[in-house]
Order: C-alpha cells, then sequence, then structure tokens
C-alpha cells in the first residue's frame, strides 16, 4: 500500500497560522495561500468546522461530483502525525506542530511517574485507573491555544468560542458550548455569528469518524452518514451571512483487514523495555541497551509488510512529527523507534489496546494516503 510522510508547509498548522495573523497575531509557522486570500476578503465571523476523520478519500469517493462539500472544495491538506485526533486538535489550538506542543499521541510515557498516561482521560494506559497526579498532560505540557490569544489581541467587539460535544468536551481555554447534535451545534454557530461584533469559532464535531471506527470507512451506514452531513454542513453556511467557513479534518480513515499482537513474537517483545505505547498505528517502542540490531531484523521480518520503522534519530531528521523546536518532554514520551502502519494492519498490546478480535473496522494513524490526506472546504457568501 502506498504511503506518504506529512508536510507541515501545507496542513492544519498553516492553516490555523493563517487565522492568527489575520486577527493581529504573530505567526509561528508559514501560512495557507488560500486562506489567507480569502480572509483577506474581510467576513465578519470566521468559523473553523472540525469533521472528525473526514479525509479526502470521502469526500472524493463517497459524495456525489455536485455536492455541497464537493462543490467548495478548495484544496488537499496533509495531516499531521501521527493521523489521530489528539495531536491534530492540540496543533488546530495552538497553530504548533505535535513536535512543538508536546501533545504527540494518545497514550505518552511520563518520566516523572514512570507511567504510561492517557493524556484525555488521566488513567494508567494499561490498567485504567486514574495516576496520583491529577491532570498530568496538562501539567507537564501546558500550551497557550490561538483563541485565548486572538481574544487578548482583540478589541471589546471580539468574541472567541469552541464548541465540542458534551462527551467530548474539550479544555479549549476561552469560552466553550457544548451540544448534544450537530443540529444543535449549528443552532449555536448560527445565533453566535448573528449577534454584533465579530467572531472566531472553532466548532469540533465526532462524525465521521466515531460511525466509521463501528461501521466501517465504505459501508451502506457512513454513505448515509455523509450525504446527511453534506445536507447539515450546506445548511448551516447558508445560515450564516458575512461568515467565512474553513471546513477540514485532523485525519482520515482506512479499512482494518489484520491485527497483530506484539505478544505473539515473543522473541521480538523481549528486545523492549516497555510495553509500547503511542497508538495502534504509530507504536512508540523503547529498546533494550545494545538489542537495537536485533530489534531491527525481527521487526522488518515480522512486520516489514505493513509497517515502516524509524529511529528516534530519523524521526526527528526527517520531521515526522513536525518542524521547530522540540518540546521539553519530547525526550522523555519519545521511545527509540517509531513503527508506523503502512498498510491495513494494526499491532496491538495485550491490555493497552485490546485483542486483535476487538478492534475498530476504520482506523487511523498511519501514513496511508486514506489517513494522511484531508480536504479544506471553504464558504463565505461573498464568493
Amino acid at each position: 500500500m502506498r504511503y506518504i510522510l506529512p508536510d507541515y508547509t501545507n496542513c492544519c498548522v498553516n492553516l490555523m497560522n493563517s487565522i492568527s495573523r489575520h486577527f493581529g497575531l504573530k505567526p509561528t509557522h508559514p501560512t495557507l495561500p488560500v486562506a489567507d486570500e480569502k480572509l483577506k476578503r474581510g467576513y465578519k465571523n470566521v468559523v473553523v468546522l472540525l469533521l472528525d476523520g473526514f479525509g479526502q478519500n470521502l469526500l472524493m469517493e463517497r459524495l456525489p461530483f455536485d455536492s455541497f462539500l464537493r462543490t467548495h472544495f478548495v484544496q488537499e491538506l496533509s495531516a499531521v502525525y501521527p493521523s489521530s485526533t489528539v495531536p491534530a486538535t492540540v496543533s488546530f489550538k495552538t497553530g504548533l506542530t505535535p513536535l512543538e506542543h508536546g501533545w504527540w499521541s494518545h497514550f505518552l510515557y511520563f518520566k516523572m511517574l514512570g507511567q504510561t498516561i492517557n493524556v484525555y482521560t488521566n488513567n494508567d494506559a494499561y490498567s485504567r485507573k486514574s495516576v496520583p497526579l491529577p491532570d498530568v498532560a496538562n501539567r507537564v505540557m501546558p500550551y497557550t491555544n490561538i483563541l485565548d490569544l486572538a481574544t487578548e489581541r482583540n478589541g471589546a467587539d471580539f468574541k472567541a468560542y469552541v464548541l465540542c460535544e458534551a462527551k467530548a468536551r474539550d479544555d479549549f481555554g476561552v469560552f466553550q458550548v457544548t451540544y448534544n447534535t450537530f443540529d444543535e451545534m449549528s443552532e449555536y454557530i448560527t445565533t453566535l455569528t448573528s449577534l454584533g461584533g465579530r467572531r472566531l469559532i472553532y466548532a469540533y464535531h465526532s462524525y465521521p469518524d466515531e460511525k466509521m471506527h463501528k461501521a466501517g470507512v465504505r459501508s451502506d451506514e457512513t454513505d448515509k452518514l455523509l450525504i446527511d452531513l453534506n445536507y447539515q454542513v450546506e445548511n448551516l453556511c447558508k445560515s450564516c451571512p458575512d461568515t467565512l467557513f474553513f471546513i477540514t479534518a485532523d485525519h482520515g480513515q482506512t479499512e482494518l483487514r489484520e491485527s497483530r499482537d506484539i505478544l505473539d513474537y515473543p522473541d521480538l517483545f523481549d528486545c523492549l523495555t516497555m510495553l509500547p505505547n503511542g497508538c495502534t498505528r504509530c507504536a512508540n517502542l523503547y529498546v533494550k541497551r545494545g538489542r537495537e540490531r536485533e530489534f531491527e531484523k525481527l521487526t522488518k521480518k515480522y512486520f516489514g509488510d505493513k509497517f515502516i520503522l524509524f529511529s528516534r534519530k530519523e524521526v526527528l531528521e526527517q520531521g515526522l512529527l513536525g518542524v521547530g523546536k522540540p518540546h521539553v518532554e519530547l525526550d522523555n514520551t519519545l521511545g527509540d523507534y517509531l513503527l508506523c502502519a503502512t498498510g491495513d494492519c494494526n499491532l496491538v498490546s495485550g491490555s493497552l489496546y485490546g485483542q486483535p478480535s476487538t478492534q475498530p473496522l476504520g482506523i487511523h494513524g498511519g501514513l496511508t494516503l486514506d489517513e494522511m490526506r484531508v480536504p479544506l472546504i471553504i464558504y463565505g457568501d461573498r464568493d
């Protein structure tokens, strides 16, 4: 299967730096020319709508040619890496790459506790029990988000909001509105953009990602959801005059056809100092000193048909996690190797990810084209 590396000159980081500059902030990375051009038109409101898992493959393969989302497609963007929600959403919030903000995967090892932590739930990744220190990831890797900075920079006629589902409350820092359905989210956006003054809104929705995990990428259920989502987004956009919409995704998804458990390869597992962390499509591996060559040979033997192995040095030199100044905690959270999926296989590890039989139908986190390519759709009623 073909795979691609992330492009940190054409991703959500660049989109958010365009928005930062538009609201008077100094960009931390190159901006996105197409976004810059649209923002020059002086819309009163700017809305960033993130549809989780809405990859380029869904737009071009699963929606009709004359659908609203395809009609207003502008260009393809790269996902950040890993192609997962945690690194991507923090990049949306900060305008920084995963290398810089440090939230580069869902399960990370924190040396201060000697534990691998689920950065969202603050539980031990293996036992799923709460860890002694509350809110570990935010304490160790705090960040300042763009909406907060834009609020400080602009006058009283400016307000910034984040909208997210109540079940997935997001610690974004600015005024937050939670909702339960897409229609409810749309009502909030329509109301907020109708008020006086300027608005910057970041809205996150868990579909189609949540549905595809359960039903698969190419299923009748997913197709129906995409058609419905297309109409819902169209109705939302056309209900908000003088509002510029940037509609994109954190990553795409691909179909899972095989799962392997690293515990089934005892000679390879014996080379490790701990169970893998990271995610099933981007395994973060710590290797015993002096066993590196043996580990590399065994990894190629067992997984070379479905994964590609990057040493820590290669991860940094090739900019896999991004460009810029590495976060100080990266020394602790990044292992000796990343084993990255290039095919249709997951790598699980017992208690951390469950058994192969429990894996979702749709997956992400790897380097396949379906996972790494996302669309940028732009709509404004002045175009």
